[in-house]
């Protein structure tokens, strides 16, 4: 998948990439779940703010332990 927002990628025209390095946020909520924002490091711009996910953190595992 083409992770430039102005790019023409699509699940029909995935490329193989090098491996993306990822940031995480956690967004602490007292009385609601916790938030996870993960994106690619390095980006900026449009790119910075449309290349993103967040999820619940109870929903995050280590990579090891899926292993």
């Amino acid at each position: 998948m083409n992770l430039d927002p102005d790019g023409a990628g699509s699940a029909t025209t995935e490329q193989a990439q090098a491996p993306h390095e990822l940031s995480m946020t956690v967004v602490e909520y007292t009385g609601e779940p916790d938030r996870c924002t993960v994106s690619p490091r390095g980006l900026s711009g449009i790119a910075k703010l449309s290349t993103w996910v967040t999820v619940d953190k109870r929903v995050v595992v280590d990579l090891d332990a899926m292993r």
